[in-house]
């Protein structure tokens, strides 16, 4: 008999977790374990850590993360024993008891795991952790000392790459956080909570699940004003290791511009045939298609394709043309892109809505030319492709079976009902293709920018919504989100949080944020979370005839009047007075500079630019 597949609810209740069903164990066939299981006892070690001898990156990082947590929750540090045998995954022993013989050569291949599936299994003699892990690593060597701020910790920890298998260790973060009450809300130590407790007791059914969307990754915009602030001006290390903690990582999967090279790689003086009018590379040139089409032949061959670094083992190659694309103007060219020329959205006042499909019958009638040949050598292979920008828009043909789509979403412009309608309309569209389907979700806004052009803007909290975008992007199979920016820390914990389960409360998972990283001062802390949250999240807080971007004019002339910002002071005045511990305190400090300080500062200088504009 195997494990029964679970999913897990949260109640509301801090902490509490329903996990009434019935499981079955790993080895035998015998019922769940029930018992509850004392890993630590007055602040001692009541059981230990085994890894094999031959421990990967994934358990091998796995064994010294639950170490650290358990012993930042008990003080006792469970020592880590490395058995002279093979065996997969992690085991916690407890002192005095060994695992049976059947139990040693379970493997994620004879559970039958999917590749991102896991299981925390309980027993009498103790924990079993297993998934899938990469045998090497592709991923960086960090200062795990300086990561966890633990001086007696090892100094260099290999970390597994963020597309290697790491079932293992994903099981171990969920046993700490499901479990232990471990929350990664940050990259420094001090962001992280642990609940402390001499004795530590666990108890729970056996679990065996899967992330429900399998890829999460993007462009981490760590240094940003907020972020930066939020989270105390992290190290390297600290924050390669949070993105583990995060469950960054998944299925391989990169798609981003790539076409831009090769101009310089395969100049027009040399390869005229991919090129028409002009210096434009040529869509409608069947040479230039079957060229894509070998170097996406190349990669799956386990070849280098100049000028990409693409994870390695992916079963996409991406092929996107330059960001703000101009076409060329041929014949052909040109009759593919006058078919799309009206294929606009505006707004009430005839101002244009990005994301269009002016090009996109040309643009996807040149994917299809390059699939069609791919799928002659490669026929389990993908190619895949933006839907962005003049090319956002369905195009209204048919698409090869093996063309992956990845529409660009800027959710946080969703305050624009024009705006936000265009883009359902067509994501929609394309997930009822039925087709590999991932996103890029436009999380930069509205601090990008403001960064470029050196203004303060209103910060974009609004996780509500973006919970409900989570859940429509389960329902409708998304198999993976590359996040162009990451937010802000309450977004971005609760983003990654929702990515791996959807059917989470977002209610819920802000309540608990708030109590454990605020304490006493959890409620005006959720008070003004949620004043800036609904400001910036309520269209009817926002013109629906202009733009679509946050202006710094909008910002403090619009959002952050002198009424709401009063309200966000006393908010932050009560927060300041509470009695709460240092570390408390501290967390309290970073979002008085990186969020009050950063708008009171911002308002400030548009008014200042009011009384003495630029002549």
């Amino acid at each position: 008999m195997k494990l029964v597949r679970i999913k897990y609810v949260e109640m509301p209740r801090l902490l509490s977790l329903v996990l009434g069903f019935q499981l079955l164990a790993l080895g035998q066939g015998t019922p769940a374990f029930s018992q509850r299981i004392k890993l630590t006892e007055a602040g001692q070690p009541r059981a230990s850590i085994l890894i094999p001898a031959s421990a990967a990156a994934s358990p091998n990082l796995a064994a010294l993360e639950l170490q650290h947590c358990i012993w930042k929750i008990s003080g006792a540090t469970l020592p880590i024993r490395v058995v002279d045998r093979p065996f997969s995954g992690v085991r916690i022993q407890l002192d005095g008891a060994e695992f049976p013989e059947a139990w040693w050569p379970v493997t994620p291949e004879k559970l039958k795991l999917d590749r991102y599936e896991y299981v925390i299994e309980f027993a009498r003699e103790g924990i079993v952790l297993i998934g899938r892990d990469a045998a090497g690593s592709s991923g960086e060597e960090i200062n795990y000392a300086e990561a966890t701020s633990q001086s007696n910790a090892p100094a260099k920890v290999r970390l597994p790459g963020m597309f290697d298998d790491q079932g293992t260790l994903r099981a171990a973060y969920d046993f700490l956080e499901r479990f232990c009450g471990v929350r990664f809300y940050g990259p420094k130590a001090d962001s992280v909570v642990f609940p402390r407790q001499a004795t530590l007791e666990v108890q729970g059914a056996n679990i065996r699940r899967a992330p429900v969307i399998q890829h999460a990754s993007g462009s981490q915009t760590y240094g940003w004003p907020i972020m930066q602030s939020q989270y105390g001006n992290p190290s390297a290390p600290e924050l390669a290791l949070f993105s583990r903690r995060g469950r960054w990582g998944g299925i391989p999967w990169y798609t981003n511009h790539t076409l831009h090279g090769y101009p310089k790689r395969f100049p027009k003086s040399e390869f005229p045939e991919f090129y028409a009018a002009g210096n434009k590379l040529c869509y409608s040139s069947g040479a230039l298609a079957r060229r894509v089409a070998q170097d996406a032949r190349d990669y799956f061959d386990g070849k280098t394709v100049p000028g990409l670094d693409l994870p390695k083992d992916s079963n996409y190659y991406p092929v996107v043309p330059e960001d703000a694309a101009r076409f060329c103007q041929c014949a052909q060219c040109k009759s593919l892109l006058d078919a799309g020329k009206t294929n606009v959205t505006r707004s009430a006042k005839g101002v244009e809505m990005f994301n269009d499909g002016r090009a996109s019958r040309l643009w996807f009638t040149f994917v299809n030319r390059i699939a069609s040949e791919l799928k002659k050598t490669h026929p389990d292979k993908y190619l895949s492709t933006l839907a962005y920008e003049n090319y956002f828009w369905h195009p209204g043909i048919v698409l090869e079976s093996n063309v992956a789509v990845s529409p660009c979403l800027a959710v946080r412009n969703h305050w624009q009902r024009t705006y936000r309608e265009n883009e359902l309309a067509q994501y929609q569209k394309w997930v009822a293709d039925k087709r590999p389907t991932f996103l890029w979700n436009y999380y930069c806004f509205p601090e990008e920018p403001a960064v470029i052009n050196h203004w303060h803007c209103w910060p974009g909290f609004m996780i509500r919504y973006e919970a409900k975008m989570i859940q429509r992007y389960a329902r409708d199979g998304i198999r993976g989100v590359f996040l162009c920016g990451i937010g802000e820390q309450v977004d971005y914990y609760l983003t990654l949080k929702l990515y791996d389960d959807p059917t989470a409360d977002v209610e819920v998972l802000l309540e608990e944020f708030f109590q454990l990283y605020f304490g006493q001062a959890a409620g005006p802390m959720k008070r003004f979370y949620n004043s800036i949250e609904e400001t910036y999240s309520n269209p009817e807080n926002w013109p629906q005839d202009g733009g679509f971007h946050q202006t710094e004019a909008l910002a403090w002339g619009r959002l952050g009047t002198e009424a709401r910002m009063a309200r966000l002071k006393a908010c932050m005045d009560e927060a300041l007075a509470a009695e709460v511990d240092p570390i408390i305190k501290t967390r309290i400090e970073r979002w008085r500079l990186g969020v009050w300080e950063y708008m009171v500062s911002g308002r400030e200088a548009y008014l200042q630019k009011l009384k003495s504009p630029s002549r």
